[in-house]
């Protein structure tokens, strides 16, 4: 199996919906900044998914690969400041193009226990929520969390290295009460499932460039409950629930769990109803693919109009 993460899926999304055309003397490479990508006869533009600190980037230190690139992409404002920042690279080369998804159904089952769902890889924030949710099951019994964590996302090799430290972690999902551990599932069957879902419980400390988990869940309505680190607080536009993020996990899953309480409360009384209807209007319009493909189209066509002139 071949990776399948976030960047792999807008990628693929992207590409679908172009014409032929559309690339016409662009060479389009997504997050790893490295010299054996770039095409002397094309215009080349780095597409860039990844954080300021992930080390498939720490070549934009490198004046000469900055000065081969032609333009770079970023998916979030948040993105765009820190690589202007830390790598000094021209705002003139620099564009942003947010992320985007297709619309996926909101209309939510009716049921006794609400559905809670995490919906990203192990070491973004399910440890964190697995200590959370022990502190919400000596309290409450009236919710359900489906975990979809795998590291199997980035593939059979990434998968064969990794899975051996996150083992316990998914084993303890399994013998917890309250959560239903489903391991990897294709990006369709997310889709299926946050459609199903309530509220999202994404407790992040990991620095998300944008978070297209979080889009897709804002676009099928759920209320997130979230951390307000890396480029969450743009994406989440004030819709989200969220808490200020704490390097000391414990700490961190106290505060969630009782932010917890209050969200499944405050869902259960209606309390989010009208927000959540906003909430998908904005979503629909502002992160589809409707709306971003003509931005990407436009792109492409200016940088083209800029070499020939």
């Amino acid at each position: 199996m071949n990776p399948k993460g976030g960047t792999e899926i807008q990628r693929d999304q992207l590409i679908e919906q172009l014409e032929g055309s559309d690339l016409e003397g662009i060479n389009l490479f997504t997050s790893i900044c490295h010299p054996s990508l770039l095409d002397k006869d094309k215009i080349n533009v780095c597409w860039q998914q990844l954080s300021y600190d992930q080390p498939n980037v720490q070549l934009m230190k490198d004046r000469r690969f900055v000065d081969s690139v032609d333009y770079f992409v970023y998916n979030s404002n948040w993105c765009f400041e820190k690589f202007r920042t830390y790598f000094k690279i021209p705002e003139h080369k620099s564009f942003v193009i947010k992320n985007a998804t297709f619309p996926i159904t909101t209309e939510k089952p009716k049921t006794d226990k609400l559905k809670l769902i995490y919906t990203s890889t192990p070491w973004r924030g399910l440890s964190v929520l697995m200590l959370a949710i022990d502190y919400v099951n000596k309290a409450r019994d009236d919710f359900e969390l489906d975990v979809y964590s795998s590291t199997k996302i980035y593939g059979d090799k990434f998968n064969e290295l990794e899975q051996d430290k996150y083992e316990g972690l998914f084993e303890r999902c399994r013998n917890t009460k309250n959560i239903n551990y489903k391991g990897y599932a294709t990006n369709e069957e997310i889709r299926e499932a946050v459609s199903q879902a309530h509220i999202m419980t994404y407790p992040s400390i990991f620095e998300e460039t944008s978070c297209i988990s979080v889009i897709e869940a804002m676009m099928a309505g759920c209320r997130v409950l979230t951390t307000n680190y890396g480029a969450l607080y743009e994406t989440c536009a004030d819709f989200a629930d969220m808490i200020e993020y704490e390097p000391n996990h414990a700490m961190l899953a106290r505060r969630y769990a009782a932010q917890l309480h209050s969200v499944i409360d405050n869902y259960k009384k209606g309390t989010y109803k009208e927000d959540l209807e906003l909430q998908v209007q904005y979503y629909q319009r502002n992160y589809s693919w409707k709306t971003r493909i003509q931005e990407w189209k436009n792109f492409f066509n200016y940088v083209r109009q800029q070499k020939n002139s």
